[in-house]
């Protein structure tokens, strides 16, 4: 019996996102990575793309299904974010572009709210906030979001 479905929901997402044809050319990450790559649009599943943060990968609640230890309900809390690099002080092209991919990631989860795992999964979107931010290398948009599941049984 798994303790918990996060590791499961973390390997969906990532592998949904990598085959979504609206992503093509968009870097999809599991977690943090610390890379020399030049790719200027990411998804990070499991980190907020802030390197200044904390570094929280998932939230989840715990609660019994019922009488006994036998099973447990599990709501999940995922931490992701879209970050787009524009190379140039266009704040307006990379606001633009930042949203375009966050539409995309919104795509893959509307497709299959389940993402593939079993019922009674059900995923959506939470929240979102917006970062525009001039860094060494141009303006880049951050926006984290967050991925919740419904109450699965574990």
């Amino acid at each position: 019996m798994a303790s918990s479905r996060v590791p499961q929901l973390i390997d969906a997402f990532v592998a949904a996102l990598q085959a979504a044809p609206g992503l093509a050319g968009v870097q999809v990450v599991d977690g943090p990575l610390v890379s020399a790559s030049t790719a200027t649009d990411w998804v990070f599943v499991g980190y907020d793309a802030n390197p200044e943060g904390e570094f929280n990968t998932a939230f989840t609640t715990q609660t019994w299904a019922g009488l006994g230890a036998k099973a447990k309900n599990e709501d999940i809390a995922l931490t992701c974010a879209v970050l787009v690099q524009r190379g140039s002080t266009d704040v307006r092209a990379c606001r633009v572009r930042t949203f375009e991919v966050f539409a995309q990631v919104e795509a893959v989860v509307r497709a299959d709210p389940s993402l593939g795992l079993p019922p009674p999964t059900v995923c959506s979107i939470s929240e979102t906030t917006f970062y525009t931010e001039q860094t060494e290398r141009g303006v880049q948009g951050r926006l984290p979001f967050t991925l919740v599941t419904s109450p699965t049984r574990i």
